[in-house]
Formats: structure tokens, C-alpha cells, sequence
């Protein structure tokens, strides 16, 4: 795969919570930005200003910390053909949609960090799947490295109060670095995605 996408795997899922490897904070910064759906060259974009290159990622997959997501093959999915600047343009200038549009990933291809192991319930497991995928998604395409400890706070969290606690914080975040309009509207989405009506 020329550009690849990474997911976190559970050393790199544990690192996250535990620090145990004691990982130079930069490539910290970059393991938490992957989230299992961005590609390598968007996760090196953001992190580009911090001096980091695809040697970064070299290491993390060295260590067993990030690996390639299997894609299933896309040929005839025009979005698949489009330039990666067209793609990203058009993410740019429709914030909002691509949430309502986006379908749940597959279980297996980028489970969450926690398998709300306490919850029996399966709408409650269903809901925290669909939320932390939005978190991860949304601090990625609109905080990037402004939404580190936003991120954290998302991968330590264990059951789905948890990560609704987080909706307060999420929405002062967008609120600052996108403004009223774009915070209100992905808080409205995030709403629907936890009630399962947005997913």
C-alpha cells in the first residue's frame, strides 16, 4: 500500500493509557492522531511542523504500536479515483455531511480500545463504538494536535457515561478553534450518533 490507513493495535491502545514504553512525546502525539481511518500521509501532514517524517511512523510500526488496516478493494467507487486534494477539498467545505453519511466501520477492521467490558447491553456497546469513532474523527479532522488531550481523555474512556462527559469539552474545543456554527452543528451530530439516529 503506497498510503496506507493505520489503527492503533492493543500494545499501542495500552501505551496510550499506561506510558509504560515512555515514548518521546512527539511520537506520542502522532500515535494518538492515528484513529484507524486517516491515511499516513494526512497523519504525517499534521504532525510535518513538529520535524516528524514517515521514519516516525516507521518506528511506531517497529514496535508494534500502529498497523495497515486491510481495505477491501474500492475499483469502481468514483470517491476512490478522486486526487487526494480534490477529497480533501470537498471534507473542507462540507463539514457536516460526512458524518451523517459515514457508515459504521467494520467490527474487525477498527474496534474501539475498550470493549465497554462491564455493558452486556448491545445498543449500549453499539453506541460507544459509534461514539468514539466520532470523537477520534472529528479531533483529527478539526483539533488535529490542538485535540491531543481531548484524545486521550477519549481513549481513556471505559463506558459510554464517560465518553458523554466529554461532549461539554469536545464542544468548547470546536468552539474555539472553528467557531459557534461548525461546534453547534457537530455537537447536534454527535447527538444523533449517540442515539443512533446519525450513524
Amino acid at each position: 500500500m503506497v498510503d496506507p490507513i493505520y489503527r492503533k493495535t492493543e500494545a499501542g491502545q495500552d501505551e496510550i493509557r499506561s506510558r509504560a514504553r515512555k515514548l518521546d512525546h512527539k511520537l506520542r502525539a502522532l500515535l494518538l492522531l492515528v484513529n484507524g481511518e486517516r491515511r499516513e500521509q494526512a497523519l504525517l501532514a499534521q504532525v510535518a511542523g513538529m520535524g516528524l517524517g514517515a521514519e516516525a511512523m516507521a518506528t511506531l510500526l517497529d514496535q508494534g504500536l500502529v498497523e495497515a488496516v486491510a481495505e477491501p478493494a474500492q475499483a469502481a467507487d468514483p470517491a476512490a479515483q478522486q486526487p487526494a486534494h480534490t477529497a480533501q477539498a470537498a471534507a473542507d467545505t462540507n463539514l457536516f455531511s460526512v458524518y451523517a453519511m459515514r457508515h459504521a466501520p467494520a467490527a474487525a477492521a477498527a474496534a474501539p480500545p475498550h470493549p465497554v467490558a462491564d455493558a452486556h447491553d448491545p445498543a449500549e456497546v453499539q453506541a460507544y463504538q459509534r461514539l468514539y469513532h466520532f470523537y477520534t474523527d472529528v479531533i483529527g479532522q478539526h483539533l488535529g494536535l490542538r485535540g491531543y488531550m481531548l484524545q486521550v481523555k477519549v481513549e481513556k474512556a471505559a463506558d459510554l457515561p464517560a465518553l458523554m462527559a466529554l461532549r461539554e469539552s469536545l464542544h468548547a474545543a470546536l468552539l474555539k478553534a472553528r467557531g459557534e456554527i461548525t461546534a453547534r452543528a457537530i455537537i447536534a451530530q454527535l447527538d444523533q450518533v449517540r442515539d443512533g439516529s446519525g450513524a
